[in-house]
């Protein structure tokens, strides 16, 4: 119970992120240099996490998870406020950095709070699978509520009814009282900020398979991310479609993430988790495959879906990986670790995908996303068959 009301504040607040993204967009596409100017608000949700969440992971691993959960979702919740009552574009700009800083502190400890509001003994890979099942919602229900509400009360109220949803977090998690608490350490014993920092790459190349699953997701990821530009020309001139269908995609593919979140990943026990990140990246690559070599509007609808289902298994599974093999003390680094090369592999991969459509088109770019993330499943199929060997020839 504890954790469903968890996962239902957590969606609550993604249908809130989703809702600032879409009204700034939309308020900043009509400003002067409109395109340039979204693209830098994109740019700034991600910067944060790549480069500074593992410089200010150590907090993660020192301070108790909900003293840093409410302290960030209050000042996100006065951050939303404050934009909201922005004119300024360099302000407004300013403000989503701040947001996006405190959010690469956020996003880890929310992580690390899923196991402590669990029963003791379950499954890990079913709590993050709720915690996914509530944000795809989100996700599902937030762009069309946004287009609704920014032409009913304006952006304005909009920001604000985003800012409200961090208090909802913050409040709940308060009242929860769920804690994790970092292993006691003494401040004579405790190493240096910068050797702290180090712990969280360490602590996830310590263990084979998951340094091998964490590397190949991060790979995948930098070629699944080309479906985010090249699922627009696909639907619009490959398939000839209208902007609706493009739209109806989009849904589609969420739906998918609700599906495996909801009915597939819940059922895999905690030991198949590795075989699930290797089923996800081959999903996902045979998907994308598919969409770019046969293209037609039954096989994009059944492949956009079927990559939807693929990231959640993918993302669901490092996560309980992680927690699976990685010290108590070490995780909140450890994930902070996992979110920035994730999210540098889709930085990457977004900047890369405008060039590689205008050359090769929206098709021949799904192909490349496709074969290059069932490349890089393949080192993750090797570590976990190793591992498997090394377990039987130890029994």
């Amino acid at each position: 119970m504890r954790l469903t009301v968890l996962a239902a504040a957590n969606g609550v607040s993604s249908v809130g992120d989703t809702l600032t993204v879409v009204a700034l967009m939309l308020a900043l596409q009509n400003q002067s240099g409109g395109s340039f100017t979204v693209s830098l608000l994109v740019l700034l949700g991600l910067l944060p996490s790549v480069f500074l969440a593992p410089v200010v992971a150590p907090l993660l691993d020192r301070v108790e998870t909900t003293r840093i959960l409410v302290a960030t979702l209050t000042a996100r919740c006065l951050i939303g406020v404050l934009l909201a009552f922005a004119v300024d574009v360099p302000w407004i700009l300013m403000l989503v950095a701040v947001g996006s800083v405190i959010s690469a502190v956020d996003s880890p400890a929310l992580m690390l709070l899923v196991p402590a509001s669990q029963k003791p003994g379950a499954n890990p890979a079913a709590g993050y699978a709720r915690m996914d099942a509530f944000r795809s919602v989100g996700a599902l229900a937030g762009p069309a509520l946004a287009g609704l509400l920014v032409g009913l009360i304006g952006v304005r109220w909009v920001l604000l009814a985003d800012a409200a949803s961090y208090g909802v977090l913050a409040v709940v998690v308060i009242l929860l009282g769920a804690r994790r608490h970092p292993p006691a350490q003494k401040a004579a014993a405790r190493p240096s900020w910068f050797q702290q920092v180090r712990v969280g790459p360490a602590a996830l190349m310590a263990n084979r398979t998951v340094g091998t699953a964490a590397i190949a997701l991060a790979v995948a990821i930098l070629f699944t991310s080309l479906i985010t530009v090249a699922e627009v020309g696909y639907a619009t001139t490959v398939l000839g479609a209208p902007a609706a269908v493009y739209g109806a995609l989009v849904s589609v593919q969420a739906v998918g993430r609700l599906v495996s979140s909801t009915l597939i990943a819940p059922r895999l026990p905690e030991a198949r988790q590795p075989a699930a990140l290797i089923a996800g990246g081959l999903l996902m690559g045979g998907a994308l495959v598919s969409l770019g070599l046969w293209p037609s509007m039954p096989a994009a609808f059944a492949g956009v879906f079927l990559v939807g289902i693929a990231n959640a298994l993918q993302s669901i599974a490092i996560r309980a990986i992680v927690v699976g093999a990685v010290e108590r003390g070490e995780q909140g680094r450890a994930f902070a670790a996992v979110i920035a090369m994730n999210n540098g592999a889709t930085m990457a991969g977004t900047a890369a995908a405008g060039p590689l459509v205008a050359a090769a088109g929206a098709a021949a770019t799904l192909t490349v996303a496709g074969v290059g993330t069932l490349t890089a499943t393949v080192p993750a199929i090797l570590a976990v068959r190793a591992a498997a060997n090394r377990v039987t020839g130890s029994g």
